[in-house]
């Protein structure tokens, strides 16, 4: 073979080659980018962000006691930010005492679930936590009293209204800041007690305060998304129910898609879970973290069961809670003392967006309250709380915004939150 053809075949067969590497270069695919998703597949959430404990559990009022005259803060911005500081507040000196009285000038913090001291290392900074927290056991709180010291420090008693004395063995706590603004802050507005018996449960109501209305964008999550997040491969039954391969596991949505309840039916299947309260208030905090599930501000407003727990969040939207008669404002997981996961888990599919014009102030006074107790016969002793919220209602007027967010004033009675109706006699302002 003469050594030019020679040259000519190797050249054919170098060319050839070198095609064929191209051609593996431009189609191949790393196996951690195939079809399983390994390395690729994004998270499966509502697009909403993560809470930590002491974002959702806040208290719901905020009263300030100067011997018989009680205030509430006129200006929620105000409180809220004076609400957001208590994180910082390093707590020393916690002790278990007896005391003979409350002080005569406080602010007075109440929750509107009992709080385990467990966790009080999750809403301020707490000396020696771990040691601090394990001495205190499982034992909880529902009122925080903030007093005045003369040296300028803070005095606090942390006591269950729940207990047949609750003024035995109550813990208290000293911190360096000082509450002195506060308890002169001109955004202070004068509050009077729903009853004149002097309970340990005592509601405050504002005489007389303006709250702006607002109207709101909204978009309802997909239900695939949040369907999505349980199930691999759901079977579709009707327009309204998406069930597992298992049938383990079911979704059922509702109120047009807008509301949406997960169950799980076979909760005897695992051994590893939470025992106590607060584990498992953790462990639903984690579970709708896992989702980023928070797609809108929370707060925890009702816990109920006994071994096993069932968690309610309610919308707040600028510091006030959020009513509508569908649940369309509501999270409610239920957690099994067996089981690291919800066997139920039922949530508003609404995320409330940009906030329109507000239309108005409305002026609601206490006295609106008081005549629809004595007009509907309400027992007070039957009346948990009493707040002002916002109703949330369709809004006709808008192609953009689609809710009218209009404040009312709203009473929980015998565990049922009630609207009364004649909240807003007085009109806009």
């Amino acid at each position: 073979m003469k050594m030019e053809t020679f040259n000519t075949i190797l050249l054919i067969i170098l060319v050839a080659l070198s095609l064929v590497l191209t051609a593996y270069v431009w189609t191949f695919q790393p196996n951690s980018l195939k079809s399983e998703g390994i390395g690729t597949e994004e998270p499966k959430t509502l697009a909403g962000v993560e809470k930590q404990l002491a974002d959702v559990v806040r208290p719901s009022h905020t009263y300030v006691n100067k011997n018989d005259n009680h205030f509430v803060f006129y200006s929620k911005t105000n409180e809220q930010t004076f609400l957001n500081g208590l994180s910082e507040w390093n707590l020393t000196e916690i002790e278990r005492k007896d005391l003979p009285e409350l002080p005569d000038t406080s602010i007075e913090l109440v929750y509107p679930v009992a709080v385990s001291f467990s966790q009080l290392n999750n809403l301020f900074q707490v000396e020696g936590a771990e040691n601090v927290t394990n001495r205190l056991g499982n034992s909880g709180f529902t009122r925080i009293y903030l007093s005045p010291n003369e040296n300028g420090s803070t005095g606090l008693v942390f006591l269950n209204e729940h207990q047949e004395n609750p003024l035995e063995n109550v813990v208290t706590a000293t911190v360096t800041n000082s509450i002195d603004e506060i308890l002169n802050n001109e955004y202070l507005t004068a509050a009077v007690p729903l009853s004149e018996t002097n309970a340990w449960n005592q509601i405050y109501l504002p005489e007389k305060i303006n709250v702006s209305d607002s109207i709101v964008r909204s978009e309802t999550i997909s239900r695939n998304a949040f369907a999505d997040i349980y199930m691999e491969d759901p079977s579709i039954q009707g327009s309204d129910q998406y069930i597992d391969t298992n049938r383990l596991e079911s979704v059922q949505f509702s109120n047009s898609g807008q509301f949406a309840s997960y169950s799980y039916s076979n909760p005897s299947s695992s051994s590893i879970g939470t025992v106590t309260r607060a584990d498992q208030l953790q462990a639903a905090i984690s579970t709708i973290n896992s989702h980023k599930g928070w797609t809108n501000d929370f707060s925890l407003y009702a816990v109920s069961g006994e071994g096993s727990y069932t968690f309610q969040f309610r919308m707040v939207r600028n510091g006030y809670p959020v009513f509508q008669a569908n649940g369309l404002s509501l999270m409610s997981i239920r957690m099994q003392n067996n089981l690291p996961d919800p066997v139920s888990y039922d949530r508003t599919l609404l995320n409330i967006g940009t906030t329109g014009n507000s239309e108005g102030n409305y002026s609601l006074e206490s006295k609106e309250v008081q005549d629809w107790i004595e007009d509907n016969q309400y027992s007070r002793r039957d009346i948990d709380d009493v707040v002002i919220g916002y109703k949330l209602e369709e809004y006709e007027e808008s192609e953009i915004f689609k809710y009218h967010m209009k404040p009312c004033w709203y009473v929980k009675y015998q565990g049922n939150w009630l609207e009364v109706e004649s909240s807003t006699t007085g009109g806009k302002d």
